[in-house]
C-alpha cells in the first residue's frame, strides 16, 4: 500500500505558537499565504515528522532548537499517514541546544528512539537524502532544471541520482591554487632569466640603470617636441581653414584636389619603389601567350586535357590582359591540385610500404627461426634417413624382427629336441644298457656304433651360432626400431618446419616483388612531382610577375588620369581665385609635419615600453634570495604535480560520464510516456534525456545532461528552445521518472513555491500538469505551497474543471500570530 499523508498537528513549532492542526486529502492540496506566514515551516514540518531533521538544519543554516517557538520551551509535531501509521516527535530546550524524543506507531506497534527511525525508513522505503531529491520539489529544483544552464542542470540530475561525490571529487583538487604558484614561479624565472639579456644589450646592471635615466630625459624631450608639433600642425590647419574660409564653393572643389594629388603622389611613389618606368598592354600580353603555350604543353603532358583544349581557344588580346590571366591561374591551380595528390598518393604508397616493410621484417624474423630450427635437427633427421637408408622403413624393420623372432623360435624348439635326443643317447651310450629306455627295444652292437655316430652328428655347433647370430640381429633391429621411432617425431615437425619455412619464404618473395613494384612507382610518382615542382615554382613565379605588372598597367593607367583630374582641379581652384602654389606648399607643410609627428610618437611608445620593460626587471634584481636552479626544481614539481591532478581529473570526469549514462538508462524509458500523458498537445510527440560527452583533450571528457522534446516527425529540439509550459513539463517528467524508478511506498509530493512566476501562462500550465499529475495516476496526491493568489485560483479551478479533489489551506499572519484556516 503506498503512503499519503492524512494530518498534521503542531504545537509551537517555530513561528506557530500553541497547536494547528491540517488535514490533508487525496489529490491537490494548496497552502496558501503572504511572505512569512509559514507556508515553509508547514513542508519542513512534514519532512523533519519523517525524518528528524529538514533542509536548514542538515544544511546547517540553523538549529535543532530553531524549531521551537521564541515564546515556548519545547514543540510537538505528530504526522498521521494514509495507512494508519503515525509518527511524534518532541523537543525541549536544553540551554543553546534542544534534546529529541521520537515515538511511532507502525502496524499498532508502538517504537520509540533509533528503532522508530529505522522502521519509518523502512515503512516509506527511502530515506531522507532520497526525500529531498524527488519527493521534495522547490523552486530552485525546477528552475535549476527549466532556465538553468547546462552545467547547473548537471549539477542538479547529479543530486537528484546521488552523483554530486564526483563532481564534489574533482572540485576538491587543488588545480587553481596550484596554478597561481606556477605562475608566480615562471614570473620569477622569467625576470631572472632576463637579466643576462639586459647586460648583454647594455654591459651591466649599472649600464642598464644609466640607460633608464637616459630613457627618461629622452621621453621628456620626445613628449616636448610631440607637443610643438602638435601646435604646428594644428597651427596648418587653421591656416588651411582660413585660406579657404573666405572663398565661397571651393571647399569641394579643393578637398577633391588634396584627394587627387595624395593619390597621385602615392601611385607615383609606389611605381618608383617597384622601379616601373613604362609599361604596356603589348608586352603583357606577348607573356601571357608565352606563359599559356608552356601551360598547355604541362596540361597535356600530365592528361589534363579537357583544361588544355580550353586554354587552347583562349585567345589573349590587349582589353582581356586581366580574364585571361584568371583563366591561366584557374587551369593552373589543377596542374598545382594534381601536385597535391600526387604527392597524397607518394604518401599512400609510402605508409603501404613500411606496412609492407614492416611484414616483410616479419616473415624474415619468422625465416631465420624457422631455420634455426632446421639447422638445430638436422644431425638427427641425418641420422633418421641413414638409418632408414640401412635398415628401411619402420615398418619394414617390425616385419624383420617378427620374422626373426618366428625363426628363432622354432630353432629353439629344434634346438630342445636335439638336446633332449642327444641326452638320451648320452645315457645309452654311457650306461651300455641292452634296452632302449624310450621304446624298449633291444640294443645291438650295430645300434651302439650308430648311436655313437649319431651323438656326433647331434653334437655339432652350427646350430647354436645360428641361434646367436639370430639373437644379435633382433637385439640390433630392436635397438635400431627404438631409435627411428624417438627421431620419427622430430622428423616430422622437421618435415612440417620446412614446409613452413618454404611457406614463409614464398610470402617474404611476394613481399619483396610488391615493395619493387612500390619502389618503382614511388620512384616514378617522385620524377613526376619534382617535374611539376620545378614548373610549377617557374610558373608561379613568372605569372605572379605578370600579375604584378597588370596591376602596374592598371595603376599606370590611373595615374594619367589623376594628372588629368588634378591638373583640371588647378584650373577650377585658379578660377575660384585659389593660388594652387600655396595650397600646395601648404599640404606639403601639413604632410611633413604630420609624417615628422607619427614618427615622434612611435618614438616616444618604443622608448616607454622599453623603459617599463627595464624598471620591471631591475626592481627585481636583489629581491629574489633564492637560487634560480631551486626555483626551476620547484617549479617542476610543481608542473609535475600539476598534470598528475589532471590526468586523475580527467579520470574522474570519464567515470563521471560512463556513470551519468548508466544512471539515466534507469528514468530513460519512463520520461517520454510520462511526458506524452501530462502534454496534451501535439506539436510536441515526446521527451528525452541524454549524456552529451566532448572530448576535451588533456582535460579529459566533459558529460553533460540534456533534455529534450520531439517535434512530430522525430526531430529533437533542446529545452532551452522551447515554451515555459513545454520546459516546465520536461522536467516534472523526469522528475516523475526519477520518482516512480525508485522503489519506495510513497505516493506523495511535496512542492515549495515551486513557481514563484507572475506570469499568467506559466501558472495555468504549471496548474493544468498538478492536475493530469493526479488525474493520470501518476502520483496519489501533491501537496503545494504558494503566496501567488492566482496561481491559488488557477489550481482550484483547473482542479474543478477536471474533477479532481482539491482542499486549500489557508495561513493568516496577524502581528507576530499566525492562524491555519482549512477551507471547505
Amino acid at each position: 500500500m503506498r503512503i499519503r499523508i492524512k494530518e498534521l498537528v503542531i504545537r509551537d513549532f517555530r513561528g506557530f505558537s500553541n497547536e494547528h492542526r491540517i488535514t490533508f486529502g487525496d489529490g491537490i492540496n494548496v497552502i496558501h499565504g503572504p511572505v512569512g506566514s509559514g507556508k515553509t515551516s508547514i513542508i519542513q514540518a512534514i519532512e523533519y515528522a519523517l525524518y528528524g531533521t529538514q533542509l536548514e538544519v542538515k544544511e546547517r543554516i540553523s538549529k535543532l532548537v530553531d524549531l521551537i517557538n521564541e515564546e515556548a520551551d519545547e514543540m510537538t509535531i505528530r504526522l498521521t499517514l494514509s495507512d494508519g501509521s503515525s509518527v511524534t516527535r518532541a523537543l525541549r530546550r536544553s540551554g543553546d541546544s534542544a534534546r529529541e524524543t521520537v515515538r511511532a506507531i507502525i502496524d499498532s506497534v508502538v517504537i520509540k528512539g533509533e528503532d522508530a527511525d529505522r522502521r519509518i525508513i523502512e515503512l516509506l522505503g527511502i530515506d531522507d537524502d532520497d526525500f529531498e531529491r524527488f519527493v521534495l520539489v522547490t523552486h530552485r529544483t525546477l528552475e535549476a532544471l527549466v532556465y538553468g544552464s547546462i552545467a547547473r542542470r548537471s549539477i542538479l540530475i547529479d543530486k537528484l541520482f546521488g552523483l554530486e561525490i564526483l563532481d564534489n571529487l574533482n572540485k576538491s583538487l587543488p588545480m587553481t591554487q596550484i596554478e597561481r604558484l606556477i605562475t608566480e614561479l615562471r614570473q620569477r624565472l622569467a625576470s631572472i632569466k632576463e637579466l643576462p639579456e639586459i647586460t648583454s644589450k647594455y654591459g651591466s646592471i649599472e649600464r642598464a640603470r644609466e640607460k633608464m635615466s637616459e630613457l627618461r630625459a629622452e621621453i621628456d624631450r620626445l613628449r616636448g617636441e610631440e607637443e610643438e608639433l602638435s601646435k604646428a600642425y594644428n597651427e596648418l590647419l587653421l591656416k588651411r581653414n582660413e585660406l579657404l574660409k573666405g572663398l565661397r564653393g571651393v571647399e569641394e572643389v579643393y578637398s577633391n584636389y588634396i584627394a587627387t594629388r595624395l593619390r597621385r603622389e602615392g601611385i607615383e611613389e609606389e611605381l618608383s619603389k617597384a622601379n616601373v618606368r613604362d609599361i604596356n598592354e603589348t608586352s603583357i600580353r606577348l607573356r601571357l601567350e608565352r606563359l599559356r603555350d608552356a601551360l598547355i604543353e604541362r596540361l597535356e603532358e600530365f592528361a589534363l586535357v579537357k583544361d588544355a583544349e580550353e586554354l587552347e581557344k583562349l585567345v589573349i588580346t590587349n582589353d582581356n590582359l586581366a580574364d585571361a590571366l584568371e583563366r591561366l591561374y584557374t587551369a593552373f591551380e589543377n596542374l598545382v591540385k594534381l601536385r597535391d595528390k600526387l604527392t597524397e598518393d607518394k604518401d599512400y604508397l609510402g605508409r603501404v610500404r613500411q606496412d609492407l616493410e614492416l611484414q616483410a621484417e616479419s616473415e624474415k624474423a619468422s625465416l631465420r627461426e624457422l631455420e634455426g630450427r632446421l639447422a638445430q635437427e638436422e644431425g638427427r633427421v641425418r641420422e633418421y634417413r641413414d638409418l632408414v637408408s640401412k635398415y628401411g622403413e619402420p615398418e619394414r624393420i617390425r616385419r624383420e624382427l617378427e620374422e626373426l623372432r618366428a625363426k628363432l623360435e622354432k630353432i629353439n624348439a629344434e634346438e630342445g629336441f636335439r638336446s633332449s635326443l642327444l641326452n638320451v643317447l648320452q645315457y645309452i651310450l654311457t650306461t651300455h644298457t641292452d634296452k632302449c629306455p624310450v621304446c624298449g627295444k633291444p640294443l645291438s652292437d650295430e645300434d651302439y656304433e650308430t648311436i655313437s655316430r649319431r651323438i656326433k652328428e647331434l653334437s655339432s655347433k652350427e646350430g647354436m651360432e645360428s641361434i646367436d647370430n639370430i639373437r644379435d640381429r633382433i637385439n640390433e633391429l630392436e635397438k635400431v626400431l627404438m631409435r627411428v621411432e624417438s627421431l620419427r617425431a622430430i622428423v616430422d615437425d622437421y618435415e612440417a618446419t620446412v614446409e613452413r619455412a618454404r611457406e614463409v619464404k614464398s610470402r617474404l618473395e611476394a613481399l619483396i616483388t610488391r615493395l619493387e613494384t612500390i619502389d618503382s612507382s614511388i620512384r616514378d610518382l617522385d620524377k613526376r612531382i619534382q617535374t611539376l615542382m620545378r614548373f610549377i615554382n617557374e610558373f608561379r613565379d613568372e605569372i605572379d610577375d605578370v600579375d604584378k605588372a597588370i596591376s602596374y598597367l592598371k595603376k599606370y593607367r590611373e595615374l594619367e588620369k589623376l594628372r588629368a583630374q588634378e591638373d583640371e582641379l588647378k584650373k577650377q581652384l585658379a578660377s575660384l581665385g585659389l593660388d594652387t602654389n600655396t595650397v600646395v606648399k601648404l599640404e606639403d607643410d601639413i604632410k611633413y609635419i604630420s609624417d615628422k609627428l607619427t614618427q615622434v610618437r612611435n618614438k616616444l611608445s618604443e622608448d616607454s615600453a622599453e623603459l617599463s620593460r627595464l624598471e620591471l626587471i631591475l626592481s627585481r634584481v636583489g629581491l629574489d634570495k633564492e637560487d634560480p636552479s631551486t626555483l626551476r626544481r620547484r617549479l617542476d614539481f610543481l608542473e609535475e604535480f600539476y598534470n598528475k591532478l589532471g590526468r586523475i581529473r580527467a579520470g574522474i570526469r570519464d567515470v563521471q560520464a560512463r556513470v551519468r549514462d548508466e544512471m539515466i538508462k534507469l528514468v530513460r524509458d519512463n520520461v517520454g510516456p510520462i511526458f506524452k500523458t501530462l502534454y496534451p498537445y501535439e506539436d510536441l510527440e515526446g521527451a528525452g534525456i541524454e549524456v552529451t560527452v566532448r572530448d576535451r583533450g588533456v582535460v579529459g571528457v566533459v558529460s553533460e545532461y540534456t533534455l529534450y522534446a520531439f517535434r512530430p516527425g522525430g526531430r529533437k529540439v533542446t529545452v532551452s528552445r522551447l515554451s515555459d509550459g513545454q520546459r516546465l513539463t520536461i522536467a516534472l517528467s523526469f522528475l516523475l521518472s526519477v520518482y516512480r524508478a525508485t522503489n519506495h511506498n510513497i505516493d506523495f509530493l511535496l512542492m515549495d513555491e515551486p513557481i514563484p512566476y507572475v506570469d499568467q501562462n506559466i501558472r495555468r500550465a504549471f496548474a493544468s500538469l498538478l492536475v493530469r499529475l493526479i488525474k493520470e495516476g501518476l502520483v496519489g496526491q501533491v501537496i503545494i505551497t504558494t503566496q501567488s493568489e492566482d496561481l491559488r485560483n488557477d489550481v482550484v479551478n483547473a482542479a474543478r474543471d477536471a474533477g479532481i479533489n482539491c482542499r486549500v489551506v489557508r495561513l493568516v499572519k496577524e502581528g507576530n500570530e499566525r492562524k491555519i484556516v482549512q477551507e471547505p
